[in-house]
């Protein structure tokens, strides 16, 4: 085998025997308009997660769970549009796009042009979590997500329970910001 070479600035030892990116095999472009949002979210917490453990161990458990918090909180502030007229037909095509592919099962308990109550009975969203061992992490790096979605529709969400959290459903509370 070769040694590269090592003086002046020639880089030519990096590609050599290596195809030109012209005869290279590519791969297929994905379509991620076929994802699920579930799918998506998946491949993003398969990556974000080992990362995120790694930083509990150098930082401590409590201070990364702070600082995602404390992003999701600043993310729903930078999202508020004040004077937004509430949006509740976004708020129901939202969640058909988070339900997409079976990921949730969820009851509309009351709509109105002041509100949007609902009510989540099965979340896939949950159990992947629960498979990549971050159940309980799940509520700051999923959950609460739901905050700054509302505040960019010009609603307020309230909700005191998630699944993730370990409660038998979680409950959806949209109103129109005052």
């Amino acid at each position: 085998m070769r040694s590269p070479k090592r003086c002046g600035t020639s880089t030519a030892w990096l590609t050599e025997g290596m195809a030109s990116s012209s005869t290279r095999k590519r791969r297929p472009e994905m379509d991620q308009s076929e994802l699920t949002n579930l799918e998506r979210m998946r491949i993003q917490m398969e990556y974000a997660v080992p990362l995120i453990r790694d930083l509990q161990r150098l930082l401590g458990e409590e201070a990364v769970k702070e600082a995602l918090a404390s992003r999701v909180a600043l993310l729903a502030e930078e999202q508020a549009q004040p004077g937004s007229k509430a949006d509740f037909s976004r708020m129901e095509a939202g969640m058909e796009l988070y339900a997409r592919g079976g990921a949730l099962d969820y009851d509309v308990i009351a709509w109105d042009g002041d509100r949007f109550d609902v009510n989540i009975t099965r979340c896939d969203y949950m159990r992947m979590m629960e498979d990549l061992d971050a159940r309980d992490i799940g509520h700051l790096l999923i959950c609460n997500l739901d905050y700054p979605i509302a505040a960019r529709a010009g609603m307020d969400l309230a909700r005191s329970q998630t699944q993730m959290q370990g409660a038998s459903f979680c409950d959806f509370r949209y109103r129109r910001r005052a």
